[in-house]
């Protein structure tokens, strides 16, 4: 065990010797976070002050276009005339949408119509009269008769 605490004695001899953060170290940073905690301030501080004033700036602005010079009666009476010229422009709407569907539904009917004479005058020769027969030769009616002939016969063949 002696040798255990000579060893630790020389040990510690033989280490590094380190050097430990100082006080003003210390200092200079906790002074640096309070000088960025302050610009930060300050800034924000004079974005608010501006804000203030262009919000009083707006304020004053739609004040003045408001009512410049109105008074309560006048104020009222404008109200009334506003309210009476959106009435008239949603009866004009309305009455633009009711023409709009009126022409829609002639132009329909007016459609529907066209198909329809389009279709008589399509289903017409037939409801006329019978078509006119085409011209056939005599050669041509011969063979006519003599196929029908030899089906004929064919026929009563198969029957018997």
């Amino acid at each position: 065990m002696a040798q255990d605490s000579e060893n630790r004695v020389s040990s510690a001899g033989d280490a590094i010797p380190m050097k430990k953060t100082g006080v003003t170290t210390y200092l200079a940073i906790a002074g640096a976070v309070v000088a960025v905690g302050v610009v930060a301030l300050v800034t924000s501080s004079k974005s608010d002050a501006e804000a203030e004033q262009k919000a009083a700036a707006i304020k004053a602005q739609v004040e003045k276009k408001e009512a410049p010079g109105m008074t309560a009666e006048q104020q009222r009476e404008h109200m009334k005339m506003t309210a009476r010229a959106f009435e008239r422009a949603e009866a004009d709407a309305a009455a633009k949408k009711a023409e709009t569907e009126r022409q829609k539904a002639a132009a329909a009917e007016a459609d529907a119509q066209a198909q329809a004479q389009a279709a008589n005058a399509a289903a017409a020769p037939v409801a006329a009269g019978p078509a006119p027969k085409p011209k056939v030769s005599g050669q041509a009616a011969k063979k006519q008769a003599d196929s029908l002939d030899s089906m004929g016969s064919d026929i009563t063949s198969a029957l018997k």
